[in-house]
């Protein structure tokens, strides 16, 4: 069988080729609740995944969607990590291994490749489910996709038993889709916009060969940024803050928010009543103060635009058709917005499915590459020039080895020795961003850090002379062959898929992760008894009675971990990864207590919008406790009514007159921050 799969990051599609055209398999259409059965909706895997509110069971698709309190969606987004935050910009500029997300899920935290690849096992679960067995498929990611999506996607797939034949970009999967429909040649532009990135593409398809050749977007872009819109325009309306809502009626609010968003975007409808859960009275959105709304993220949207025709110089009348796909693209403000940017119209909907085109394409991709497409040849480029850093005085150059738009397989060769005599090692960093930007930059992803051994240190540096090969495989993995000149001894050949903190093949160990992840199907999370719940205001001013936890816990005083380091002459905002590192020692000294964080909301609404979603999740999980006026009071309040020690930066032994139980043995444990290490003085 020949199968397609777009990975998205809100739904995901899988297809096939039947031999003349294409046709999508319904691998959850079983669980689609009434309140979303709408045309073509059946054809959708949600790409979420949670665990089920009183079994504690892990369930996937319309399922952890619509069905549970803390639904995990988004894990796209998460494989596109940035490399690992640090203070210190030397070890910032030395370090090339990117750290990876962690979902949590219940009190077990995961990597977010070994998540998707519970996704993509749930796919093909599906497709057997349909009497098939999908064992390898072309599948999809975004156009501007840094390199460690591309490998963790792959490697994903792979853990699911899924042997990834290409990966291939989303818009050119769609204009295959759309040119083997409607036969014709000459130059597409695809506006591809669904929930989590956009990215905006020019292909040329001439006798049967596609070729990219140039594509620019913004990857945290998306419906999801929508729905925060809509909630925004929706508050005033209710006087109400979503916050306030137990857990079950926040997911009703968070889906009938995009239920709300889907039914004003369809061209029919002007107006549509909002009907908010916990009791309060329904409102009238309309159309127009939606798209108000909305229009600075449109506004957006159309740079890529701009940037992509300005890259190839072309004027919008040189294209022969213009293709939108993915969910936010369909809006009809999008949609008008576009057509008025390139003065003319665009394919309609009906002619290129804007949900399932970028899967029908993937599949005929690999139906192309097994021989079964006669006379259509696929041709995808490189989308980063891809190039080595070195030090250029106070910042580091970008030494491009093969550039941006090369037509896939590339390759580039360098030579590289040492630059004094006794050197041990050669160091190459590879990475990939914009050439015309220096390697510091943040749109530069690091790929790899390698050392080659030199083999004779006291010799005249020439003498000890390597010639690096690069080479771009279709698929988009990059292999590196080094050889040393004098001799022709080979001292490297592999494939750089090497993203872990250790520098060890991604999916090394991920195997039993994802196993130990894909018996909570059946196998229930363990569950630390009756969870504190209700309001942060509820919690800290005693309120809720949760009784006593399965398990001890330990209660964090987060203030002053998120801003360690911080001050006025360093003006940074409250950092989550720095939390994220203090918990994973704290985790480690006292592996068996359950880990209760608390902030304040003021600390939580500074962090970086990349950290946002994050710790939204870590929030409705319960894992932090986000209080309206954050004090020690406010910490020692929640550590008193679960009868737990408290760790803090602070000396809260001045406060062990009003909280007599902190002079107790272990009640208070002081953290400090030294050299960038977590201790326990």
């Amino acid at each position: 069988m020949t199968f397609g799969i777009d990975f998205g990051t809100s739904n995901s599609v899988v297809a096939r080729w039947t031999g003349h055209g294409t046709e999508v398999i319904r691998v959850d259409s079983e669980g689609l609740p009434a309140e979303w059965n709408r045309p073509g909706f059946d054809e959708l895997f949600p790409s979420v995944v949670s665990l089920r509110d009183l079994q504690k069971t892990l369930c996937f698709g319309w399922s952890a969607k619509c069905g549970t309190a803390a639904p995990q969606d988004a894990v796209k987004r998460m494989l596109a990590s940035k490399p690992r935050a640090t203070d210190d910009e030397e070890e910032r500029v030395r370090s090339t291994l990117p750290e990876e997300h962690e979902v949590w899920l219940g009190e077990e935290p995961y990597r977010s490749t070994t998540v998707a690849a519970a996704l993509f096992d749930q796919m093909r679960a599906g497709v057997r489910r349909n009497l098939r067995e999908m064992d390898e498929a072309v599948v999809t990611v975004p156009a501007n996709a840094t390199g460690a999506a591309r490998y963790r996607t792959r490697a994903a797939a792979r853990l699911a038993g899924i042997k990834v034949k290409a990966l291939i970009n989303e818009p050119t999967a769609a204009a295959i889709n759309y040119a083997h429909d409607y036969p014709g040649e000459g130059c597409f532009l695809v506006f591809d916009w669904g929930g989590g990135t956009i990215d905006v593409t020019v292909l040329e398809h001439y006798d049967g060969i596609f070729d990219e050749i140039a594509s620019r977007g913004i990857t945290a872009l998306g419906g999801l940024e929508f729905d925060e819109a809509l909630v925004r325009l929706v508050l005033p309306k209710l006087g109400q803050r979503p916050e306030h809502l137990t857990r079950a009626e926040a997911r009703r609010w968070r889906r009938h928010v995009e239920l709300t968003k889907i039914a004003l975007s369809h061209p029919g409808t002007s107006e549509v009543l909002f009907e908010p859960p916990g009791g309060l009275r329904p409102v009238i959105i309309h159309r127009e103060e939606f798209e108000a709304a909305v229009e600075p993220l449109v506004r957006q949207a159309l740079i890529p635009l701009e940037e992509c025709l300005q890259d190839v110089g072309l004027s919008p009348e040189a294209l022969d058709a213009v293709l939108m796909i993915g969910g936010t693209s369909q809006i009809p403000l999008v949609r008008r917005e576009v057509e008025q940017a390139l003065d003319r119209k665009v394919v309609d909907a009906r002619l290129c499915n804007p949900m399932t085109a970028v899967a029908r394409g993937a599949a005929i991709t690999a139906a192309e590459i097994d021989g079964l497409v006669p006379g259509t040849t696929i041709s995808v480029a490189a989308s980063h020039d891809l190039g080595l850093a070195f030090q250029a005085g106070g910042r580091r150059g970008f030494a491009t080895l093969i550039p941006r738009y090369s037509t896939l397989p590339s390759r580039g060769s360098r030579s590289a020795m040492p630059t004094v005599r006794g050197a041990s090692k050669v160091v190459l960093e590879i990475v990939e961003g914009d050439s015309a930007r220096a390697a510091d930059d943040e749109r530069t992803f690091p790929l790899a850090r390698l050392e080659l051994p030199v083999p004779q240190p006291d010799a005249d540096p020439t003498a000890n002379l390597f010639d690096v090969d690069y080479r771009y495989d279709r698929n988009g993995i990059l292999k590196v062959r080094v050889v040393l000149r004098h001799g022709g001894r080979e001292i490297l050949n592999e494939e750089l898929d090497c993203f872990g903190p250790d520098g060890t093949p991604i999916e090394r160990g991920l195997d039993r992760e994802l196993e130990r992840l894909l018996r909570r199907v059946t196998e229930p999370a363990y569950s630390p008894g009756p969870a504190v719940t209700g309001t942060a205001s509820d919690i800290t001013a005693g309120g809720h009675e949760a009784g006593p936890p399965a398990i001890p816990s330990l209660v964090i005083d987060g203030r002053g971990i998120m801003t360690a380091g911080r001050s006025a002459a360093s003006p940074r905002p409250p950092s989550y990864a720095l939390l994220g590192s203090a918990l994973a020692v704290i985790r480690k000294r006292f592996p068996d207590r359950r880990l209760v964080t608390v902030i304040g909301t003021d600390v939580a609404d500074m962090v970086e919008h990349h950290e946002r979603d994050i710790l939204d999740r870590a929030i409705a999980t319960g894992h932090v406790i986000a209080v309206p006026s954050m004090s020690a009071q406010a910490v020692l309040n929640v550590a008193g009514q679960l009868s737990a020690p408290v760790v803090s930066m602070e000396n809260l032994m001045r406060l062990r007159t009003p909280y007599p139980w902190l002079a107790e043995k272990g009640r208070f444990i002081q953290l400090a921050r030294v050299e960038k290490e977590w201790l326990f003085p």
